[in-house]
């Protein structure tokens, strides 16, 4: 990669009283300050709600009841809900290592902060110290000036009165002394020019110096603040990866599990362990009020042939009394009546 320009050579103002270059730099190390905090508050927020989710999954694996499931799917239900638990302990481990990735750049910032302040307030008292010589020496620059051209006029005015035919003596010895105030004037003015003119050069070189070793410290600073921001993103793309891979194993484990789960063997755990018995119920045959003495006993229930209905033996007649009368049953389908029979013939 080609080399390109440095902060010392890319960040200064032609004009002396500039701070373009300076004002640029300065919003650069705000700028990386307030990148760094807003990092620090997503890590802080990430942290927060990693603990939240971790808490919710942790409840949710306490109250999830697995005693009413038999078999294998029943200890699938139950590896769930412990790899849940698990899970809920995966995302409390990275709640607390985004917490440290916060700290860690919470700490970085503040001292980025306190050496870029350092730094700043010494090149701007450099600056306010240029800003105000230059100040002066363009007032005592601008004095100079005056003072020459009023030497200037003073010195014409003596030569004219001097060729003149009808000056006087004492208006020629006057301009002549105004000419030499005006000199004096222009040469201590010339004099304090010059002595600025020093002092401004001295402090603008020792603002220069500043600057060109604010400009290397602020390249330094910043460059250590894009490496170290820079770690801990990639920290926290690990954190999130580590949360994965282990949220993996925690699901595979279940799938394991379910892998072992046979339909048929669940059904018949369940009748192996909950049945009742295999004998069915006898139907529940018709009683006649009238007759329910003459009536025998019902025999045992017999299983019904593989086709057609059941079949079911009709009653015996009921005795003939000796009066010769006998009660007969006409039976009427569901109903039934009794009436009474004339004597029998023999």
């Amino acid at each position: 990669m080609t080399r390109g320009l440095t902060f010392a050579e890319a960040f200064w103002d032609s004009d002396i009283c500039g701070t373009l270059g300076w004002d640029r730099l300065c919003k650069r190390m705000k700028d990386g300050r307030k990148v760094c905090a807003d990092i620090t508050h997503y890590f802080k927020e990430r942290a927060k709600a990693e603990s939240d989710y971790s808490k919710a999954l942790g409840n949710l694996a306490r109250k999830t009841d697995c005693k009413d499931e038999t078999g294998g799917l029943g200890e699938s239900w139950r590896a769930l809900k412990e790899q849940t638990a698990k899970i809920a302990n995966v995302h409390e481990e990275a709640a607390i290592m985004f917490n440290q990735l916060e700290a860690d750049l919470a700490k970085f910032n503040d001292e980025q902060k306190k050496n870029k302040q350092t730094i700043e307030e010494n090149v701007k008292r450099y600056i306010s110290s240029k800003k105000n010589e230059y100040q002066k020496t363009m007032s005592l620059k601008k004095s100079y000036e005056e003072k020459c051209k009023d030497f200037n006029s003073a010195e014409e005015t003596f030569e004219t009165v001097k060729t003149a035919v009808t000056t006087k003596k004492n208006e020629l010895e006057k301009s002549k002394n105004k000419m030499a105030k005006c000199k004096d004037n222009r040469d201590n003015a010339d004099l304090a020019y010059k002595s600025a003119i020093e002092s401004l050069e001295s402090i603008r070189a020792k603002w220069e110096s500043e600057m060109e070793a604010a400009c290397y410290q602020f390249e330094a600073l910043e460059a250590t603040r894009i490496d170290s921001v820079r770690d801990l993103l990639w920290r926290c793309t690990n954190v999130d990866s580590m949360a994965c891979v282990k949220h993996d194993e925690c699901s595979e484990d279940v799938r394991m599990v379910l892998e072992k789960c046979d339909i048929s063997a669940d059904i018949q755990d369940f009748i192996d362990t909950n049945k009742s018995g295999s004998k069915r119920p006898d139907p529940v045959l018709y009683e006649n009020y009238y007759n329910t003495k003459a009536l025998p006993s019902r025999p045992a229930f017999q299983p019904p042939p593989a086709q057609g209905p059941p079949r079911f033996s009709a009653p015996e007649r009921p005795t003939v009394p000796s009066n010769g009368r006998r009660p007969i049953v006409i039976d009427e389908g569901e109903y039934a009546t009794v009436e009474e029979a004339r004597p029998a013939k023999f």
